[in-house]
């Protein structure tokens, strides 16, 4: 009776002891899907029990079951441990039905019961997908066909499940009528776990499924993937200086810079790139971004440390500005976006003015053509100054050498002629354009220069006098 009863309950599992007899129960393995099948991949966590000593799994048909229990399945994998794994199958078809089958073995070889756990791929017609994930930043994209008219989503965690479900979420954002879009978070935490949600509504008002994508930041300064290494140097109201530094598996990098906010337009705009920061940034990396969007600046390295010299034409103090790195792969293709917060420095009260006296100005190889201006200054008073011809009857006869009316005229009109940025030396040649009716045989004129200290153009930044040249003569 002893004997029978040990067997009796050694038959129905569980680790227990009973009597002084040891339960052992069956080798077992059970599948959890981690977030939702996606359009063509399904990642599935297999949980074996502690009796197992390994276990086969594989993916297939509802017909494939008897093929799986005699190991002859196309693709059957084994695990030789009991120990949680994470699997994920790609390359599946679209809206099709699979069968995901785990088996567990004791360590005397015998098999537990078959686990089978069935899905449906998604349909292609709404595509929910990591875009990209980095340590502090990640993206996701939803590209719908025009039977889904809205969709909502948002980033959480775990626990926000049902609060997303129930609009109590307040992350929660809307698209309406946006085909392709694609979400950029820029303020996460490094090493930690969040889950992406979404839902569409096709023009019937129904619901797609619920898509969760839950997934983990990588440490801050991963080198699991492409990574950098970004250090903000030197900074006035016009230059701004960065270093980046690659990691091993990072072969390209690009800086971008914008005035807070200045192509968010573009960027994020339903009607321009949507979001979709990896196909713009690469897009924009050889053109001179700033001739065509003011407030911007790019530049790229390629395997090789980037050192980066970002430039604001708003000219301002304490000007926030946006920072943009994106990293690339192995195979040159962008990985991901990084977004930092910078600005232009504070006002610099200490700073000593310009003085007119530092800069030599000549002018040579006057023609009714042209001529040729030299300008020098010898003070590291001077970040910056503009330059532009004073007419010589302006200046004698209409303000009579009223130095404040010249300094007023030049602050606002101090684009016509020149500017020139921490070079002590410089040559230019002026070219006479004779439609101007200034320019006329033995007409006299001046160059004048208007000086800026770290401050930049603003009151306690210009210099207090315009410097300016010996008169020079356009000849008779």
């Amino acid at each position: 009776m002893v004997a029978s009863l040990g067997l009796l309950l050694t038959a129905c599992g569980g680790d227990k002891e009973a009597g002084g007899v040891t339960v052992i129960g069956e080798p077992t393995v059970s599948i959890e899907f981690v977030g939702t099948p996606g359009v063509s991949d399904v990642t599935v966590k297999f949980v074996p029990t502690e009796e197992t000593a390994k276990f086969n799994y594989a993916i297939g048909s509802e017909q494939d079951r008897e093929n799986f229990e005699n190991g002859d399945i196309v693709g059957m994998q084994t695990e030789t441990s009991n120990q949680e794994i994470t699997h994920t199958w790609n390359e599946l078809e679209a809206g099709e039905y699979y069968v995901v089958y785990a088996m567990a073995y004791d360590e005397d070889g015998a098999a537990g019961p078959v686990s089978a756990h069935g899905f449906k791929t998604a349909s292609s017609d709404f595509v929910v997908e990591t875009y990209y994930i980095g340590d502090n930043s990640a993206a996701f994209r939803i590209t719908n066909t025009n039977d889904y008219y809205t969709y909502k989503y948002a980033l959480g965690t775990a626990a926000d499940k049902e609060a997303f479900l129930n609009d109590e979420l307040a992350s929660i954002k809307t698209q309406s009528e946006v085909f392709d879009w694609a979400e950029n978070y820029f303020d996460l935490e490094p090493a930690t776990e969040y889950v992406f949600y979404c839902v569409g509504q096709d023009r019937s008002g129904r619901d797609t499924q619920l898509f969760e994508i839950p997934f983990t930041t990588y440490a801050e300064g991963s080198d699991e993937i492409p990574n950098f290494v970004y250090t903000e140097g030197a900074k006035d109201f016009y230059m701004q200086n960065y270093t980046v530094t690659p990691n091993a598996l990072c072969k390209q990098l690009v800086l971008y810079q914008q005035t807070e906010g200045a192509a968010d337009g573009t960027i994020f705009g339903v009607n321009n790139w949507k979001g979709l920061t990896l196909e713009m940034f690469d897009s924009w990396k050889d053109i001179n971004i700033g001739a065509v969007m003011t407030g911007t600046y790019i530049t790229s390295a390629t395997n090789e440390e980037l050192k980066a010299e970002a430039t604001t034409t708003d000219l301002e103090l304490e000007n926030p500005l946006d920072v943009y790195v994106i990293a690339y792969d192995e195979m040159y293709k962008p990985f991901l976006v990084k977004k930092y917060a910078n600005s232009t420095p504070a006002f610099n009260a200490n700073a000593a003015l310009p003085d007119a006296s530092d800069f030599t100005i000549t002018v040579t190889d006057v023609t009714m053509e042209g001529f040729n201006i030299t300008i020098d200054y010898t003070s590291d008073n001077t970040r910056a100054y503009f330059y532009d011809i004073v007419s010589g009857d302006y200046w004698d006869n209409q303000i009579e050498h009223d130095m404040a009316t010249l300094k007023n005229e030049m602050i606002t009109t101090y684009l016509n002629l020149g500017w020139c940025y921490n070079r002590k030396s410089i040559e230019n040649n002026y070219v006479i354009n004779p439609s101007i009716p200034d320019f006329v045989a033995g007409a006299k004129f001046y160059i004048g220069v208007l000086a800026m200290n770290e401050n930049g153009p603003i009151e306690g930044g210009w210099a207090e006098e315009v410097a300016l040249s010996e008169p020079f003569y356009l000849p008779e």
